[in-house]
């Protein structure tokens, strides 16, 4: 008995060492490689999988040993496998196909259906486990445990199906403790020659992480106005080309292609298929152009794939081998395969990328990671340059209402001033006019955003102006100025300040007191305007504070975002105020670090004090 029992342990040893051997084969085959480190697999790569598996279960029983009616071989260990590195679908199609030939073609009848039976279980058991096992990631204890179990579940099964039960139980007493301890050490073997497929996967994706991390930075730039500007996402496709081993790359929006492009191939001895979307021979020179330019000269495509329209609808990367008979791109897609993915803001598709390569058994997986890399960094990026774009507008549309917004009743005192003044003296009336004409064309200019501090202040001047001849005497302004004021800064800024202090700056004696001073600094000029009123309500300067509204739209609120969106948080309005009259205070920077469209721009941070 022991030399008997001698004889099975190496037989089975053989068996095992036949099946690792043909793992390692499998493992360094590259089609393999690919189709299990996918995980977006195909019908056809599962299929092909489950077929692969299914001629090793076969393998396994095949050299199985013979024991009284029984076949003692390793198919537990190719069943359970088939789950593991292949998923469920794979492990349930591979074990069916070893059941088939389990029950038909191998062993004594008796043991048929029970092995049968268990080779379906083995599988199942297998693909159950595949999430905890994918990727390499298992524990070697837990697949020993596991293979274990499904070892006595074969036992119980035999137990259980076989007749009569004197024969069933004798085959579990010779049988079962050393195919249990065998089997669950040779899966150990087994597994390990596929664990450099993970080992490269990883390494794989580091790399293809880190060309998707230097494309994007390539990329990133082009999509500063979204998918709006057609010049940038022709270079962002001529990027992609040029960047990676795809055969063709279409960009689209949510209703059209915006870019395309494709490399030239070469075509010799066979005839190039036209471009989806044109016909044969259009435009006359268009196959013979096709053949000698590539390219560049190839028809516009006429409509979005049939894959992009999906994965836009999805919200998901899709991948395709082939389309319906009815699409205008079957010809086509005869030799080529795609992956479409979606440009997600908010789960809203806006677009996609689609790309193509010549038709091969599986795509390769790092083709499928960096293509889902670029659309999540394009995405982000598109999301940031659309809310950077929403807030430009509502900038500009802050602006505009700006520019548009005239107090009705200064235009109302204005003109009612400038008609007395014609009874009395006509030249004074028409210079009048002249000024407010001037006012209202610099308030309703052509929307500068940054105009010279010298414009600011002469539209200043020319409000002050229009009011000494309405108050007279009961206003005085007095200037202090330097000769030279070589600096932007945004329209329309002071004169809501200067305003501001006419209105409120009543002195004791029912004067209006208003001085305008600027001094130079090494980073900019310093503005201020006092004047010798009862001051600010301590409910203003809260209000102010907090960025709740004060007043009108013309006003200090509106002045204080604008300086703080122009030069930083740090760079409001500052205001002194006491019962002698109040001091707002203004530094506008030189030197700018960022200029955007509207001209805004951003300055380092400096207190400043009324000067």
């Amino acid at each position: 008995m022991r030399i008997h029992m001698e004889s099975l342990i190496f037989e089975v040893t053989l068996n095992i060492a036949l099946l690792v051997l043909v793992a390692t084969l499998l493992s360094k085959l590259q089609v393999i490689q690919t189709t299990i480190s996918q995980e977006r697999r195909s019908f056809a790569g599962q299929v092909f999988l489950a077929a692969v598996f299914g001629a090793v279960i076969i393998l396994s029983v095949y050299t199985g040993i013979e024991v009284g009616g029984y076949n003692m071989n390793t198919r537990v260990i190719a069943a359970i496998a088939s789950g593991i590195l292949g998923g469920p679908v794979v492990g349930m199609y591979a074990s069916m196909i070893g059941a088939v030939y389990v029950y038909f073609l191998s062993g004594d009848p008796a043991f048929a259906m029970a092995s049968a039976f268990s080779t379906v279980l083995f599988g199942l058991l297998g693909g159950g486990f595949y999430p905890y096992f994918q990727r390499g990631k298992w524990k070697y204890r837990d697949l020993f445990f596991l293979t274990c179990f499904a070892e006595i579940c074969d036992l119980v099964i035999i137990l259980r199906m076989v007749n009569p039960f004197s024969l069933a139980l004798e085959t579990v007493m010779r049988a079962g403790p050393l195919m249990t301890v065998m089997n669950a050490v040779g899966i150990l073997l087994f597994i390990s020659s596929f664990n450099h497929i993970f080992i490269r996967q990883d390494i794989e994706s580091s790399r293809q992480l880190q060309r998707a991390s230097e494309l994007a930075k390539r990329c990133i730039p082009l999509l500063g106005n979204g998918l709006r500007d057609k010049e940038n996402m022709e270079r962002l496709v001529g990027v992609l080309m040029e960047s990676s081993g795809w055969t063709g790359v279409i960009l689209t929006d949510k209703e059209k292609i915006l870019a395309w492009e494709q490399k030239e191939e070469e075509t010799e001895g066979q005839e190039r298929q036209f471009w989806p979307g044109s016909l044969p021979g259009q435009d006359g020179q268009d196959q013979e152009n096709r053949g000698r330019e590539g390219a560049a000269s190839l028809p516009e495509i006429s409509e979005i794939p049939e894959i992009g329209r999906e994965a836009m609808e999805k919200g998901e990367l899709l991948i395709a081998y082939k389309v319906p008979k009815t699409s205008a791109w079957y010809e086509w897609m005869k030799d080529y395969s795609m992956i479409a993915a979606p440009f997600l803001i908010e789960k809203e598709a806006i677009g996609s990328l689609i790309v193509w390569t010549k038709k091969q058994w599986v795509f390769r997986q790092s083709d499928v990671e960096l293509l889902q890399n670029l659309v999540e960094i394009a995405s982000a990026q598109i999301a940031l340059s659309e809310l950077e774009r929403q807030r430009m507008l509502r900038q500009q549309a802050e602006f505009k209402a700006l520019q548009f917004q005239v107090n009705p009743h200064f235009l109302f005192n204005a003109l009612n001033t400038i008609s007395y003044v014609c009874r009395e003296n006509s030249g004074r009336a028409r210079e009048l006019l002249v000024i407010l004409a001037e006012y209202f064309r610099y308030n309703l200019g052509e929307g500068r955003y940054m105009v010279p501090m010298e414009e600011e202040l002469k539209h200043v001047r020319d409000y002050l102006e229009i009011e000494k001849a309405r108050f007279e005497d009961k206003l005085e302004v007095t200037y202090d100025l330097p000769e030279t004021m070589d600096i932007r800064i945004p329209t329309l800024i002071l004169q809501p300040i200067v305003e501001n202090a006419v209105r409120y700056g009543i002195g004791r004696d029912g004067k209006r007191k208003v001085h305008i001073a600027a001094e130079r600094d090494p980073g900019g000029i310093f503005v201020s305007v006092r004047d010798q009123g009862k001051g600010f309500q301590e409910e203003i300067l809260e209000k102010l504070e907090r960025g709740e509204p004060v007043g009108g739209s013309i006003g200090l609120r509106n002045v204080d975002q604008r300086m703080k969106r122009t030069y930083g948080e740090d760079h409001g309005i500052q205001i002194s105020s006491t019962d002698e009259g109040s001091c707002v205070r203004l530094w506008f920077l030189k030197e700018c670090r960022k200029e955007t469209k509207e001209g805004e721009i951003c300055g380092n941070d400096k207190d400043s004090s009324c000067r």
